[in-house]
């Protein structure tokens, strides 16, 4: 990673501002001394996106995110945190100086060499495109005339053109000054077996520009013009440093932003199915690129909406992605449905055929998952038959077990014993075994991660859920804005073990090491700079504090400063309390245990300490 100085870092911070950028994105408005806004990470109608242009962080009542402006560029422009800080010097022209040592300097020649090969990629792809004029490509015009593709639709997607030789586009690209080595690199040639001798990937086709979700050319997908040929149809990029498949979503660059005014998004099977869709005006179509969906793909979505369409073919391979799919969907808490298409039609040809009149009736027939994998498994199985019926439930149970809502997951349980007059219980029970049945497979697949079990005379480690992280939210925001608490906390050895390693954690404990080092005043704006602002627990207490109205303020006599000081320090003492007692729950609870299975002198002694643990527990209720 290059140095970028402080000092930079710092100006940078000085000369942005948060609401313009997120202005930018999606309209703010001020209410009171915060500015608010529909979340540009996901679809609201109702703004929830809260900006506090005082602290520069912003938090979202919603999807949770949170953080400050550099946090809010690197998810904006999926960068990272010198992305983003280049970004922004950049939109403010602030230049950054060259402070490099050799490592550095190494660094930067292969951020050059990248930024070199991307480039190349995106000229290729302007080359391939006007090469789609030229006389010897006609086969390529007269196979998007015979798929109805326009203008329009060709520019917009930049199709174009490779010619048919072994190395026409290797000597267009030397002729530029790309090097053979960046050729290979970017996967546009390909290297002969035991030779040095390389030759041009993708020759006589039609080509697809695969853009990354910042529109950079990362690889190309090209389709053979020839019906007889006895080659494949398509021919794709390998994966390469700029080109992994399982992370690429083709029309993404696209499609992002329509995913918050539709919210959904619409998966399609292949490139002329996308550009079909979106041609319609449904504008939010995407697809996988040359691989099956992944749990990236999901997580990639999931940043933009909650909800999922499927538009697989209707043949059996295209049933078997839809079921895979919407299990990968469901695991990453997206509501998923499903469009039939006709027997032996895709999106393409029935833009074709009917127009996009035609194409957005169909498209707006959806079924949701569950009910549509019921349909086609009760379409291929006799329901009469108790191991048909078993099938039935198993197959459904596989789409269902990964959701995450034990509601959802519930009443999804109770709809499909309904619909085939089974006992629900029996289907609730039949879930528990397809989820174990995954935890087993899952546990033996990673053995090395199973925790061995506790010994009666192991106390297990305190752990977050036990104590409720509004605890937490509670006692961060308390000793962030009153020094004489996170002074109290800083001297309370039995507390400070009771902190767990948590973002929320975290940030407590870096109150507390400022604290103890003098500069309580800085400790803020050190979590406000830090990642810890962009856990959205983190930045709920300092976007949302619930307590502001017990900050001294300007004309508050001594009476009502003292009251709420006194207030501040109640509370702050019901978080240590309950830190303490639960602590106590712990310890209480193994040794109990362990005086089950312990005689004599060893239980006498367990029993006394099992009194003295109960003894401190009721004191600290009597606080």
């Amino acid at each position: 990673m290059p140095h970028i100085p402080e000092e930079i870092i710092e100006e940078i911070r000085n000369r942005a501002d948060l609401v313009d950028l997120v202005s930018r994105q999606t309209p703010v408005k001020k209410n009171g001394n915060a500015f608010w806004a529909c979340c540009p990470f996901h679809n609201e109608k109702t703004p929830s996106f809260k900006i506090d242009p005082q602290r520069q962080t912003y938090y979202c009542f919603g999807c949770k995110k949170s953080g400050n402006v550099f946090h809010f560029v690197q998810d904006m422009v999926n960068t990272d945190f010198v992305g983003a800080v280049q970004w922004l010097a950049n939109l403010y022209g602030i230049d950054i100086p060259d402070t490099r040592d050799g490592n550095e300097q190494e660094q930067d020649r292969r951020r050059q060499w990248r930024e070199n090969c991307l480039k190349l990629l995106n000229d290729t792809a302007n080359w391939y495109h006007a090469n789609l004029s030229q006389p010897e490509a006609e086969p390529a015009r007269r196979y998007l005339e015979s798929r109805g593709i326009d203008a329009d639709a060709v520019n917009r997607f930049r199709l174009g053109y490779s010619p048919d030789s072994f190395d026409a586009a290797s000597r267009w690209a030397t002729r530029l000054g790309y090097t053979p080595e960046m050729l290979l690199a970017t996967g546009l040639t390909v290297q002969k077996e035991d030779s040095k001798t390389t030759y041009d990937r993708f020759r006589g086709r039609l080509t697809f520009p695969i853009q990354d979700e910042l529109g950079r050319v990362v690889g190309f997908s090209a389709r053979v013009l020839d019906a007889e040929a006895k080659t494949a149809k398509y021919v794709n990029s390998p994966e390469t440093d700029f080109f992994q498949k399982g992370k690429l979503l083709y029309a993404y660059n696209f499609a992002r932003q329509a995913f918050k005014n539709s919210g959904k998004a619409l998966i399609c099977e292949g490139q002329l199915d996308v550009i079909a869709c979106h041609r319609a005006g449904l504008d939010y179509a995407v697809a996988a690129q040359g691989t099956a969906f992944t749990e990236f793909h999901a997580r990639l979505l999931k940043r933009s909406t909650s909800r999922v369409t499927l538009a697989f073919d209707a043949d059996g391979a295209g049933r078997k992605a839809t079921v895979r799919t919407m299990a990968i969907l469901h695991g990453q808490g997206l509501a998923v449905d499903v469009v039939t298409l006709p027997e032996g039609e895709d999106p393409d040809s029935i833009f074709r055929k009917g127009g996009a009149h035609a194409l957005t009736a169909i498209m707006s027939q959806t079924t949701p998952a569950v009910p549509f994998l019921f349909n086609v498994m009760c379409a291929q199985h006799d329901r009469t038959q108790p191991e048909e019926l078993s099938i039935i439930v198993k197959e459904v149970l596989e789409v269902i077990r990964p959701l995450a809502d034990p509601v959802v997951k519930a009443g999804h349980c109770q709809w499909l014993a309904q619909q085939l007059h089974i006992p629900e219980n029996v289907v609730l029970q039949e879930l528990k075994v397809v989820d174990d049945s995954h935890k087993s497979a899952f546990d033996s697949a990673i053995p090395k991660m199973i925790p061995k079990p506790l010994m009666p005379n192991q106390m297990p480690a305190f752990h977050m859920q036990q104590t409720g992280e509004a605890t937490f939210q509670v006692l961060l925001e308390l000793i962030l804005h009153h020094d004489f608490l996170a002074k109290e906390l800083a001297g309370n050895d039995d507390v400070a073990t009771l902190i767990p390693d948590t973002p929320l954690g975290q940030a407590i404990n870096m109150v507390v090491a400022e604290t103890a080092e003098g500069e309580w005043e800085m400790a803020e704006q050190s979590i406000i700079n830090s990642d810890l602002a962009a856990n959205p627990s983190v930045g709920k207490v300092l976007n949302n504090p619930q307590y502001g109205k017990l900050l001294p303020e300007e004309g508050d006599d001594t009476a009502v400063i003292e009251n709420k000081r006194e207030k501040v320090k109640a509370a702050f003492n019901d978080c240590v309390n309950e830190l303490l007692r639960n602590d106590l729950d712990v310890k209480i609870a193994a040794v109990k245990e362990s005086m089950s299975t312990e005689t004599g002198d060893a239980l006498v002694q367990l029993q006394r300490e099992f009194c003295e643990l109960i003894a401190r527990k009721n004191k600290l209720r009597k606080r």
